[in-house]
């Protein structure tokens, strides 16, 4: 698989952020006064708040299931022939939730959010990723803000069920190759794997790879990131029959909005010398090196039922 995105190197952008600010301070310290010590220094000030802003992972396991036939029976659905064979003799799949939560720090920007997640093992005892929430395709319905139940439905592909009073209105605004897959959510046909889904962002952009293969990736992009709050993944994955511990490793990152930093930074912008002055002057081209993020990983011990 390519990567669509590339993490950065946490170490090097924790060491890029901590010389910006010594810099900073230094410029402060030495060439303003600040109302006799009363008004915040202000370039500081949003150093520190990107430095101190966290984005995290939540537990793998809070919502990690095993799908079986009798999964969606006792649900009201069918799944068709081939998963069906697949789940009897080849493959156990399996649900999982994992939720992203950006905390930014006091009046700290961002504009773009991204997660890796890679499985192992690799080869022939290696996961498959089978599909993934939210994609592309939902940007649309989910700009709108509504509340929603995210479900699986015969073909483990995503259907999603809303308020009979809102249907109107989403169908008549949906694409067609929505349309079908938004129902009334009381007569909701589905394994429901996301109840009381709400995302909050509004015109984002989304995009989403890795089905079929052992490693997927998001990015998401918007204006007022900041304001993501928490971001639940859905994954369906599937492993070879026999197999009972899976390693998961994630990567989670999100980048300053630039603009934001160096509106910020203005009255020491030009003492902060050349390499700082040239890096922060491209702009969002740059934000990946200044981003903040972690890597995890968990040994996930696969359930039975």
């Amino acid at each position: 698989m390519t990567n669509i995105i590339s993490p950065p190197n946490f170490p090097e952008t924790d060491a890029l952020l901590s010389a910006l600010l010594q810099k900073v301070e230094e410029a402060e310290k030495t060439d303003f006064d600040f109302a006799g010590g009363t008004q915040k220094p202000l370039a500081s000030e949003a150093v520190k708040s990107l430095i101190q802003s966290r984005v995290q992972f939540g537990n793998p396991t809070d919502k990690l299931m095993h799908l079986t036939e009798e999964t969606f029976k006792n649900s009201g659905t069918e799944l068709n022939d081939i998963y069906r064979q697949q789940m009897q003799g080849q493959f156990d799949f399996y649900y999982m939730t994992l939720a992203i939560n950006l905390l930014p720090e006091r009046a700290a920007r961002f504009w773009r959010l991204s997660c890796e997640l890679d499985f192992h093992p690799k080869g022939t005892q290696e996961p498959i990723i089978q599909t993934l929430f939210p994609t592309q395709q939902w940007r649309s319905l989910m700009s709108f803000g509504v509340g929603m139940e995210v479900g699986l439905n015969s073909d483990l592909d995503w259907q999603v069920g809303v308020d009979s009073s809102k249907l109107g209105l989403l169908s008549e605004s949906l694409p067609g190759n929505l349309k079908a897959k938004v129902s009334n959510k009381d007569n909701f046909q589905a394994f429901i794997t996301l109840p009381s889904y709400k995302y909050e962002l509004g015109h984002a952009e989304i995009w989403a790879t890795g089905e079929g293969n052992s490693i997927c990736q998001w990015r998401i992009q918007d204006e007022n990131l900041q304001k993501l709050g928490t971001l639940p993944l859905g994954i369906v994955f599937k492993v070879p029959q026999g197999i009972d511990v899976i390693t998961l490793q994630g990567k989670v990152w999100a980048e300053p909005n630039m603009n934001w930093l160096t509106a910020d930074l203005g009255d020491v912008f030009y003492v902060l010398g050349q390499k700082f002055k040239m890096l922060l002057n491209q702009g969002d081209e740059v934000a990946h090196q200044f981003a903040r993020g972690m890597m995890e990983e968990w040994n996930l011990l696969l359930p039975r039922e």
